[in-house]
């Protein structure tokens, strides 16, 4: 049995330039198109958690995983607001600050995401474990399928746990 081939992971640079693609795309539907842009948004949320699904492991953990993050992302992004004087303010603070505070923050947002399980098992300690086993139980019988139906529609599913799709 050989190896399988990892697909070779595109540089930092050709990256960075997809995602200005993607925004000067965004830009021109909003310029085109602006009663279209929220289902474009909404696509391009659903490809950054499918990577993020897939990247995890796709099971409770994926979904906690993603969960947890953006929460502490919107928590992050509503705490901003309510720090700033203004609307201009708001505007002018950002863009000052948006490569190295808003990088350093979602670091450390994905860090906390990471450690999800953690933070459930040490709530109230025996109440945390039995939660965490009762997300499992739920997730596998209730919750999975439907949310892989609607991550995945349109595209390939993942494969499943025993190797059949």
């Amino acid at each position: 049995m050989g190896r399988k081939k990892k697909k070779k992971k595109p540089s930092l640079r050709e990256r960075v330039a997809a995602q200005g693609r993607e925004a000067r795309r965004l830009g021109q539907v909003l310029k085109d198109e602006p009663a279209s842009l929220p289902a474009e948004i909404l696509t391009k949320i659903k490809c950054s958690f499918r990577k993020m699904w897939n990247a995890r492991g796709g099971g409770l953990y994926a979904c906690g995983f993603i969960v947890t993050f953006v929460y502490l992302e919107i928590r992050m992004f509503f705490a901003d607001i309510l720090e700033a004087n203004s609307v201009g303010d708001y505007v002018t603070t950002q863009a000052m600050e948006m490569v190295f505070k808003y990088l350093g923050e979602s670091f450390a947002n994905t860090i906390q995401a990471f450690l999800w399980p953690v933070y459930l098992l040490q709530y109230r300690p025996p109440v945390g474990l039995i939660v965490l086993a009762g997300l499992y139980v739920v997730f596998a019988n209730f919750i999975k399928s439907p949310l892989e139906r609607w991550l995945f529609a349109g595209e390939d599913p993942p494969p499943s746990e025993d190797g059949v799709s």
